[in-house]
């Protein structure tokens, strides 16, 4: 299955490498470029897509911080300790309640 990209990633074999690896283990995942403005999203699985409700035109090229799946009930904390993660350099576990496309709730570990 070729694998489908936004415009703003740069072809590279090391991407592909990721996403072959990881769509073999049941995981649920975006790819995002930390260079495009807004670390913008350039991959979403399948799986991701399920667990979101979104489609994968409706995900790409939105910001890595998947503000689009805040509601009501999301921590502000969360959201910025997230938005800390992706600007600076250390590995943060962060659990945070997202919302699917159909409002229903999901918890999310990252």
């Amino acid at each position: 299955m070729p694998v489908r990209r936004g415009h703003v990633a740069p072809q590279n074999t090391y991407l592909d490498t990721i996403i072959r690896k990881f769509e073999g283990q049941n995981r649920k995942f975006l790819i995002a470029n930390a260079r495009a403005e807004n670390c913008a999203i350039i991959f979403c699985n399948d799986g991701f897509c399920e667990l979101c409700g979104f489609s994968r035109s409706e995900i790409m090229q939105k910001p890595c911080t998947c503000d689009f799946l805040h509601g009501p009930g999301t921590s502000k904390l969360s959201i910025t300790q997230v938005a800390q993660a992706l600007v600076g350099s250390e590995e943060r576990k962060v659990e945070i309640l997202y919302y699917r496309k159909d409002g229903k709730r999901e918890h999310c570990y990252g």
